[in-house]
């Protein structure tokens, strides 16, 4: 995979740069796939990007996929995302754990985080 880092609003793969309207708080790599948590400042009223601020980029920076829309619970910002062989988690801010198929961004289930 090419050279990957981030500074401030900016994704960098390789000499092709992604620009976010947020900061990027966490960035994961597992394989061909980069995925990225934005931070979303406190304001006001909340977006549905605000709520749906994790993202997967292909190793070549094309956007893969952008998170699903929760099953359950009020949407609210993630906060932490992690993986496994399995799924990504993408943590919110009550403390509800996701689980993300890795390939769709869709939202397999969910749990209380502890």
């Amino acid at each position: 995979m090419k050279n990957i880092s981030f500074d401030k609003k900016i994704l960098y793969i390789g000499d092709k740069k992604v620009v976010f309207e947020d900061e990027i708080y966490q960035v994961r790599i597992e394989d061909d796939k980069i995925y990225v948590l934005l931070d979303i400042k406190p304001k006001e009223k909340l977006t549905y990007d605000d709520c749906h601020n994790v993202f997967c980029y292909s190793g070549d920076g094309q956007k893969i996929w952008q998170i699903g829309v929760r099953p359950k619970g009020s949407p609210t910002v993630y906060t932490m995302i992690n993986f496994d062989d399995k799924y990504l988690y993408a943590n919110d801010f009550m403390g509800r754990r996701y689980y993300v198929d890795k390939n769709t961004g869709e939202i397999q289930g969910m749990m209380i985080a502890k």
